[in-house]
């Protein structure tokens, strides 16, 4: 009897386990809003002759698709699917893995934030994506929007 016990409990939190790793999460706030917020929070306006980024969420996207979009920029071929902002196809790309981001105490919309940063900084400011001081810069505006708007619970 406690050997079975022992099985389905286990079993129990095997099909938990998967069902977390299949669910996927979508943003709570337009792109139109996080695009703002960043700019705003950088003394910046919408300027409608720069185009907007796209955003590609993971389970939609093919992994072949995002390694071609982002190889060039990183030198090499990511093995898999990761957050990041391609500056020559302007495209966000977001793991929507819900479970990543309750494993992070996160939400996927500081995930895009962090992202519109990088597009903020190459496409309004034309900085080089390279130095590593960006992303310092973009991990405290993502750490700000998420003290906000998205605080753990």
């Amino acid at each position: 009897m406690k050997k079975y016990f022992g099985y389905s409990i286990a079993l129990f939190f095997i099909t938990l386990s998967l069902h977390l790793e299949a669910k996927t999460v979508t943003t709570k706030y337009s792109l139109d809003f996080l695009v703002e917020y960043v700019l705003t929070s950088k003394g910046y306006s919408v300027n409608p002759a720069i185009a907007m980024p796209t955003l590609h969420y993971e389970s939609k996207t093919k992994l072949k698709d995002f390694q071609d979009a982002i190889e060039s920029q990183w030198g090499f071929r990511p093995d898999v699917f990761s957050n990041a902002f391609s500056i020559k196809n302007n495209q966000i790309f977001v793991t929507d893995d819900a479970a990543y981001y309750i494993k992070h105490g996160r939400c996927i919309d500081d995930s895009v934030v962090h992202e519109i940063v990088h597009y903020y900084q190459t496409k309004y400011r034309q900085w080089d994506i390279h130095d590593d001081s960006l992303e310092w810069d973009a991990i405290d505006v993502q750490t700000e929007f998420r003290q906000k708007f998205c605080p753990i619970k």
